[in-house]
């Protein structure tokens, strides 16, 4: 068990390498980025737990619930035969749904819900597809930048591409371009300081400001499609012009390359102003993915990484399904997803479909689970 004070998206790189089986951290959110990729490993992790390092000595025994936020430590034997049944109870009900979750799932009214998975590693596409993901819905490529002193070239962007992808050759994969800012910097970037850096220069800003890097994005992207069904994402939208600048990009890449055809272009909503601007967006893309953690974030004005007002951090919120549903009946006719942690809560997803989501996207771990809860549900749009 990991016992740190705080992580950082760069740390949790070098997770994956290491006998973790949980993490303790005495800062941090549930929404972090740190917190969602421990998440997407299938680690346990918890966080705000005061005073950790100095009352935990190093070595010692302890039971992690993740689920119920639970650490004990130096447990007696009454607490370890229960956690131990509860872990066998979950891990029991994990095998079941992964016995089916190579079949579509189909809601309860006969409508497949196509549920795909967000990676960020070679070995996170290959358990998602081991779990009975149809595809990726989200292709991080922040781990391809981060602890980097220069920024891949195209070769080696494209070459970290196929590897990462490789497990979901055949099945759609939608790649985000980098989504660099807030706590992702880049160290080749050290001047993009920013005093508040979740308000300022991340995503596709930081992409318009810095086209090289976009550039070599595109071009690895475009590079990829002749081996795999990519479509491509653009982050942080937040106004039509975001996504017209890429589309501009993408065009005029396309004419120098001579290609027949492009990718098919969507735009991430994890502003209130993207999902209120939803028709205006929905007229220059294919499709629309909500990211809930940042529209949370933005919603509420509260730092997804700051457990001072994590009280105000609810991505369950009514305000949030609002929102999801505003933009799907403003944009009807556009495709939608979730590849937020919302989709990766089972109690939710039935809520989520009445919105008129019609994919899921979540972490690699979560995937059987969430086609259970898809089959579990009813797709029909409720009225607000």
């Amino acid at each position: 068990v990991l016992v740190t004070s705080r992580l950082l998206p760069s740390d949790t790189v070098f997770l994956s390498d290491r006998p973790t089986s949980a993490v303790l951290l005495e800062y941090g959110s549930i929404g972090s980025h740190a917190a969602l990729f421990t998440r997407e490993m299938g680690l346990p992790c918890i966080s705000q737990l005061p005073n950790l390092l100095t009352t935990v000595p190093d070595g010692e025994f302890a039971l992690v619930d993740a689920d119920a936020g639970i650490v004990t430590v130096r447990p007696r034997e009454e607490h370890e035969v229960i956690f131990r049944e509860k872990a066998r109870d979950k891990e029991q009900a994990f095998y079941l749904a992964r016995e089916r979750a190579q079949s579509p799932a189909v809601t309860k009214d006969g409508v497949t819900i196509p549920v795909l998975a967000n990676v960020g590693c070679r070995d996170d596409t290959e358990k998602a597809m081991l779990n009975g993901a149809e595809g990726v819905g989200l292709y991080r490529l922040e781990l391809a930048y981060l602890g980097r002193a220069v920024p891949p070239d195209i070769d080696e962007l494209l070459n970290e591409m196929q590897q990462t992808l490789e497990a979901a050759k055949g099945h759609p994969v939608c790649v985000r371009l980098l989504d660099i800012g807030a706590d992702k910097p880049l160290p080749f970037l050290k001047f993009m300081a920013e005093t508040n850096p979740s308000l300022g220069r991340r995503g596709i800003r930081l992409l318009r400001e810095f086209p090289a890097l976009m550039n070599v994005q595109l071009r690895a992207v475009l590079e990829l499609c002749g081996d795999f069904d990519v479509c491509i994402l653009v982050p942080m939208v937040t106004l039509p012009e975001d996504v017209l600048a890429v589309k501009e990009y993408l065009t005029n890449l396309g004419l120098e390359l001579q290609m027949s055809s492009l990718p098919k272009l969507g735009a991430m909503i994890e502003t209130p102003a993207a999902a209120l601007s939803a028709r205006e967006i929905a007229k220059h893309v294919d499709f629309l993915s909500f990211g809930t953690n940042d529209l949370t974030q933005y919603a509420f004005a509260a730092d997804r990484d700051n457990a001072a007002v994590e009280r105000y951090f609810n991505d369950a919120a009514d305000v949030i399904f609002r929102l999801l549903r505003t933009a799907h009946d403003d944009a009807p006719d556009v495709p939608n997803s979730v590849c937020g942690e919302l989709a990766g809560r089972p109690e939710h997803v039935s809520r989520l479909l009445q919105c008129g989501i019609r994919t899921l996207s979540v972490a690699p771990p979560l995937v059987p689970i969430i086609k259970e809860a898809v089959r579990n549900s009813t797709s029909t749009i409720s009225s607000m």
